[in-house]
């Protein structure tokens, strides 16, 4: 597991994903926190108490809705606890070896890629870009040697 490939796989899906709130977003983090914890060894149990704490979510329905979406849009496979004192059972889905397709599904990703895919990517993201910066309006094409 990498650490920084599938964060980076995360917030490139997320880009992407408009139905994400901030709600879903410290939810997931806070499950790939805990999942970093337990050595991202799936599936691992989870407290609905401790993840609301630390995403910061003050209402159980927040919760239970977010949660439930991430399964559903494939962020997480999310089995809830019938019992109160015992934890949910959650498994985080890997975004360091997948990559997103047109669809909401996943597919693998394969390490060795033609030339043609890669340059249909960049092709794809050159079109994002408006007027020398992203979609997030931060400029790309700035010269770090230079100096501040």
């Amino acid at each position: 597991m990498n650490y920084i490939r599938h964060l980076n796989g995360f917030f490139q899906h997320l880009e992407q994903d408009e139905r994400m709130t901030v709600y879903h977003i410290s939810l997931y983090l806070s499950c790939f926190q805990l999942w970093n914890l337990n050595r991202f060894k799936n599936p691992f149990s989870i407290s609905r108490t401790e993840m609301m704490r630390l995403s910061r979510i003050g209402s159980v329905n927040t919760y239970a809705r977010c949660m439930k979406q991430l399964h559903a849009w494939g962020y997480v496979e999310y089995s809830p606890a019938a019992n109160l004192h015992s934890g949910s059972i959650i498994s985080c889905i890997r975004f360091d070896i997948r990559v997103e397709t047109t669809s909401d599904t996943l597919l693998l990703n394969i390490t060795n890629k033609s030339k043609e895919s890669k340059s249909g990517i960049l092709k794809k993201e050159k079109k994002k870009k408006l007027n020398g910066k992203n979609r997030l309006h931060a400029s790309i094409d700035k010269d770090y040697s230079e100096p501040l």
